[in-house]
C-alpha cells in the first residue's frame, strides 16, 4: 500500500475521537488456512479486534467494530491510519 490514510470512523453520536493501532497480522479463517490480516487496538483501553484483509476497506472495518463492540459503551469515534 502506498500513501498514509486516516478515516474517523463515526458509528454512534456524542463520541470521543480515538486513535487506534493498526498490524498486520497472521490469522486462521473459518477452513484452518492462515491469511492475512489486521489487528486493530483502541488507543483507550487496548480493547483490539481482527479483521480479515490488509486493504483500506478492512482497516475501516476495525474501526467499525471497535464501535460496536466497545466494552466501555462509550460512543467513540476510532481514527484507522493504514498506509
Amino acid at each position: 500500500m502506498t500513501g498514509n490514510r486516516a478515516y474517523a470512523v463515526e458509528n454512534r453520536e456524542e463520541g470521543m475521537r480515538i486513535e487506534t493501532e493498526v498490524e498486520e497480522i497472521e490469522m486462521e479463517n473459518d477452513s484452518g488456512r492462515t491469511v492475512d490480516g489486521l489487528q486493530v487496538t483502541c488507543s483507550r483501553c487496548q480493547h483490539a479486534v481482527e479483521v480479515y484483509g490488509t486493504s483500506d476497506a478492512s482497516a475501516r472495518r476495525g474501526g467499525v467494530m471497535l464501535a460496536e463492540e466497545c466494552p466501555n459503551k462509550e460512543r467513540n469515534f476510532y481514527v484507522v491510519d493504514w498506509e
